[in-house]
């Protein structure tokens, strides 16, 4: 009987960044997945600038964000007329992140570029390869695989301290675990089309537009002059089997003021959406992530990223427990971190989504006569457009109330506490200017040791002995970088260019910021509480 430590079942976006992550780790797995090849079709869209922040812990982020395309802007729309533009410029760029938009990807391309990252591991998907039995005990899981042609009968056996279902909404994982998997469909059928336009010379080549009225029709640019379309409403409903391409004609003739002919479709598809999450991201040594915990509408572009995110974050607490750097039960810390963040999820886009979309006469008033005066206000300065992009690029994902973070008391006016994403800035180094989460990867805890700013800033040497005395009590690996506010504390280490990031992190007085191998804040205090993070670590 073959082994292995994990067994990933699933080979999407959310397999294979739980792959990235275990390989970066050096724990031994396997990634399986059912289907002989990838598809050419996809429904995820959307890179969002979080996503782009973890995979850049493994140094590839660039890479798959020049495969992407930017909007240089978002037209919403109502009745055939616009509303309101918000322009995608340096107005609405994120804030403290070397990632300053969401990149439009299909599902397709990132894949590929994830198989290709995987490969420079050493890894690769085993295809061909479908859990029919998954049964676990005390001390590890024994699966069943079928291989090739069901009918040939040809079966193998692995056995693996842990499975971890990244195999989608009709997960065979989530089913041995006996996870409930609760919610409902939408009533109303949606159609989906990838084709090519030529839009009329005074159109916007690279905007997205988001319409409403009798129904709704989105359209995003891709790269190569092709577009997506996606709709619902009367005119989806009227013919049965797969959609036409004059369907999305009508659609974009009857709610987008510009005129455009799509032409030499690639993919045109008709279906239903899910809302449904799991009442548990675990039972045992079974988990699941990504659409295997949880399934809702597109609003936002969230559902890929949250897989993203739900692998990261499962990645290196398994590799903890795996070396035996922590007991079984600090897995536990998976459902309580992130069966928060898919429940905020469903609510919040089931609510958008219902309302943009139900053919409720109320919701239809209110879109068709209320939204043109209100999408103006409420999307009418950079401050709230820049609220609502932060909102969607999951930056203000927390773990706070997660169990397995901390805060020490004393900090006088800082802005991030334990369990929130870390911000980023630019720091100089020996090797010029570079981002402070650039210092960062996949493998170990970060110590990062801020020096506080003026006259309450800690010298060169300051830093030097506390980072001493920590390194010869952490009961963990941990790397550590000193970041100086300016040249005048520090020679060496890193020098906060102007000071921004103490200012943006609210850092006056000496700080030091641990941060996890997910790049989230484990533990952040006063300085002079080092020697509590020795303890805490433990």
């Amino acid at each position: 009987m073959a082994s292995t430590d994990v067994l990933i079942v699933g080979g999407g976006p959310t397999g294979l960044v739980l792959a990235l992550e275990l390989a970066a780790q050096k724990i031994p797995f396997r990634i399986i997945d059912k289907a002989l090849s990838r598809s050419d079709k996809s429904r995820a869209l959307v890179v969002q600038a979080r996503s782009l922040e973890l995979l850049n812990r493994h140094g590839v982020a660039r890479g798959l964000q020049e495969r992407g395309n930017t909007a240089h802007g978002a037209r919403y729309c109502v009745n055939g007329k616009q509303v309101v533009r918000i322009q995608i410029g340096p107005e609405t760029e994120l804030l403290n992140t070397a990632f300053s938009n969401q990149k439009l990807i299909s599902q397709e391309d990132t894949e590929y570029f994830l198989d290709e990252c995987l490969a420079k591991y050493g890894f690769s998907v085993e295809r061909g390869l479908e859990a029919k039995t998954i049964i676990q005990d005390a001390d590890g899981v024994t699966v069943t695989l079928s291989e090739g042609d069901e009918a040939a009968g040809k079966t193998s056996t692995v056995r693996a301290k842990f499975v971890v279902g990244c195999d989608g909404n009709r997960s065979v994982v989530r089913e041995a675990a006996g996870l409930k998997f609760e919610g409902a469909s939408y009533q109303q059928r949606f159609i989906l089309a990838d084709t090519y336009v030529d839009w009329a010379p005074d159109a916007p080549k690279n905007d997205a537009f988001l319409c409403f009225g009798s129904g709704v029709c989105a359209c995003f640019p891709l790269a190569n002059g092709m577009v997506r379309v996606f709709g619902t409403g009367a005119i989806v409903t009227k013919r049965e089997g797969n959609p036409h391409l004059e369907d999305f004609q009508s659609l974009v003739d009857r709610m987008m003021p510009v005129k455009g002919t799509l032409r030499d479709p690639f993919w045109l598809a008709r279906f239903y959406l899910h809302h449904r999450g799991v009442d548990r991201y675990s039972n045992g040594r079974l988990f699941v992530a990504g659409d295997a915990a949880h399934v809702h509408s597109p609003v936002g572009g969230q559902g890929m990223n949250t897989g993203i995110q739900d692998a990261v974050n499962l990645g290196w607490k398994l590799a903890a427990v795996i070396r035996g750097e922590r007991p079984l039960s600090f897995l536990e810390s998976y459902h309580a971190e992130r069966f928060p963040v898919g429940q905020t999820l469903l609510k919040t886009t089931d609510r958008i989504f219902t309302f943009l979309s139900s053919t409720n006469p109320i919701f239809t008033f209110i879109r068709n006569f209320i939204l043109p005066w209100i999408l103006p206000w409420a999307l009418g300065t950079p401050s709230r457009v820049m609220e609502m992009l932060r909102a969607m690029s999951e930056f203000d994902i927390t773990y706070r109330d997660g169990g397995i973070v901390g805060t020490a008391p004393g900090l006088n006016g800082n802005k991030v506490r334990g369990g929130d994403r870390m911000l980023d800035g630019l720091v100089e180094g020996p090797d010029g200017e570079t981002y402070l989460l650039n210092l960062v990867d996949a493998t170990s805890y970060k110590l990062f040791l801020f020096s506080g700013v003026g006259v309450q800033a800690a010298s060169e040497g300051d830093l030097h002995r506390a980072e001493t005395k920590f390194l010869e009590n952490s009961p963990v690996t941990v790397n550590v970088h000193a970041v100086f506010d300016d040249k005048t504390h520090g020679q060496s280490g890193y020098i906060d260019v102007d000071a921004k990031l103490h200012r943006d992190l609210g850092f006056t007085q000496p700080t030091y910021v641990l941060l996890r191998p997910d790049s989230y804040i484990g533990h952040v205090g006063p300085l002079s509480a080092l020697d509590g993070l020795v303890n805490w670590l433990k």
